[in-house]
């Protein structure tokens, strides 16, 4: 194997994975490069993916890439030709992935009212049927006006823009301090 070309892939994968963590805002201090490598025996016609080593790519970085290969086809398969000069290992893919990282985002709470009352999102009533006993006059809420810990009993109907939840008899939904409707029995 050419140490020296594959050494200067790898550079030319790390620069190319670099550009782009610059171009989407990332910090050059902040950002982690990770390369790995596909590899197989000689004749099989799929590959193991297996980390290759920071630093020079050299004779010991060679070996080290094909002893995790060796390792990781007997984790997969069930057995490997490591030790066995017969049996050559194929370098098929190399890879570097730029990774950026993101701060976790804070969740913002919702309001809570003086006192829970989901009375401020009614918006009246209409006939729903939730089962054979026929349809039921159902009081309908808007879900962007109730409040955190406010919550409404089934029947009912509870809408916003992009959906409808239904409230069945004998449940109730409340909304938690993150805006997440929670329905129980």
């Amino acid at each position: 194997m050419d140490v020296g070309r594959v050494g200067s892939v790898y550079a030319d994968l790390a620069a190319r994975a670099a550009a782009a963590l610059v171009t989407d805002g990332f910090d050059p201090a902040a950002h982690r490069l990770l390369r790995t490598a596909d590899l197989r025996y000689a004749g099989q016609a799929y590959e193991v993916r297996v980390p290759a080593p920071d630093g020079p790519v050299d004779a010991g970085f060679a070996a080290a890439v094909a002893d995790g290969f060796h390792a990781g086809h007997e984790q997969l398969y069930g057995y490997s030709f490591a030790g066995r000069a017969d049996q050559r290992v194929e370098w098929v893919n190399l890879r570097v992935t730029g990774v950026g990282p993101i701060d976790r985002p804070k969740l913002a709470e919702l309001a809570r009212g003086e006192y829970p009352d989901a009375g401020r999102a009614w918006t009246g009533t209409r006939p729903v049927c939730f089962d054979e006993r026929g349809f039921v006059e159902t009081p309908v809420y808007w879900r962007p006006d109730l409040l955190a810990d406010d919550g409404v009993s089934g029947p009912a109907i509870i809408e916003e823009y992009g959906s409808t939840v239904p409230v069945h008899p004998g449940f109730h939904a409340s909304v938690d301090g993150f805006g997440n409707l929670v329905v129980t029995r």
